[in-house]
């Protein structure tokens, strides 16, 4: 499952959410890989809404609202991430059932490549606004940034678990796919 939704929040609260973004105090030294050598920054926000409204990220709260219209799922963490030029995170899988990142208004490339079984990689382009849903277990990679970008190349991201948990066994069913079953596609 990939699920790409434009537009997700309006407008004025997509710009307030991209000038809070430039507002977090960043950390660097994350992997997508434990022991991975590729690192980017990293801020924790919270394991739910209340959390997060505590860390002082109560920018987050209109897109879970949006995220619990559409979809039927628990959170489990949000947390941002951010990347600058040369910096490309690791190939992996992540725990859960569905990630969901939001992308907010700047545009400098830097989208994610996500693999599904039996497909060419769905390399999905960043764009402000936003949402993007895919089966947590699917090998996945941010995707370079611009060598013209001089800022961080931000992003939400949504670790989540089905409501309905026998949605999760049909959903996530590619534990047996290594990393390197999965190829990506640079433009």
């Amino acid at each position: 499952m990939i699920d790409v939704n434009n537009d997700f929040v309006e407008e004025h609260i997509s710009q307030l959410i991209d000038f809070q973004m430039k507002e977090v105090s960043w950390q660097y030294d994350y992997d997508s890989v434990a022991g991975g050598k590729n690192k980017h920054w990293h801020v924790l926000a919270g394991h739910n809404i209340e959390e997060c409204n505590l860390n002082g990220f109560d920018f987050v709260e209109p897109i879970w609202n949006n995220i619990q219209k559409k979809y039927d799922v628990d959170m489990e963490r949000v947390y941002f991430n951010a990347h600058t030029h040369g910096i490309e995170p690791h190939i992996h899988q992540d725990d859960g059932d569905v990630t969901m990142i939001y992308y907010p208004r700047l545009d400098w490339g830097g989208g994610t490549c996500v693999q599904e079984i039996g497909m060419h990689p769905a390399n999905i382009q960043y764009e402000g606004n936003r949402l993007i849903a895919f089966t947590a277990d699917l090998f996945h990679q941010g995707m370079p940034v611009s060598r013209e970008c001089y800022q961080l190349r931000t992003c939400i991201v949504f670790k989540t678990t089905w409501k309905d948990k026998t949605k999760s066994e049909w959903y996530n069913k590619t534990n047996n796919l290594k990393p390197e079953d999965m190829k990506v596609d640079i433009e």
